[in-house]
């Protein structure tokens, strides 16, 4: 489902091909020592935007996204 996403009260839009609507995924942040203990699961996570026109996908780490639907 797509949607408009908020950051901090700022619309987001696509740095690449300037949309405005976005998938929502959840993207970890592997590193290599929680990856060579096996404790991928333990790392961090960050939201990924992904464009919904062109597909650039956009990071964000504990942002207040707010979502709006189109």
């Amino acid at each position: 489902m797509t949607a408009r996403a908020y950051v901090n009260e700022q619309q987001v839009s696509c740095v690449f091909c300037r949309f405005d609507q976005f998938d929502r995924r959840e993207i970890k942040l592997n590193t290599t020592g929680m990856s060579f203990m096996g404790l991928d699961w333990a790392n961090r996570a960050a939201t990924g935007l992904v464009c919904a026109q062109c597909g650039y996908i956009q990071m964000f780490l504990d942002p207040a996204i707010r979502y709006e639907d189109s």
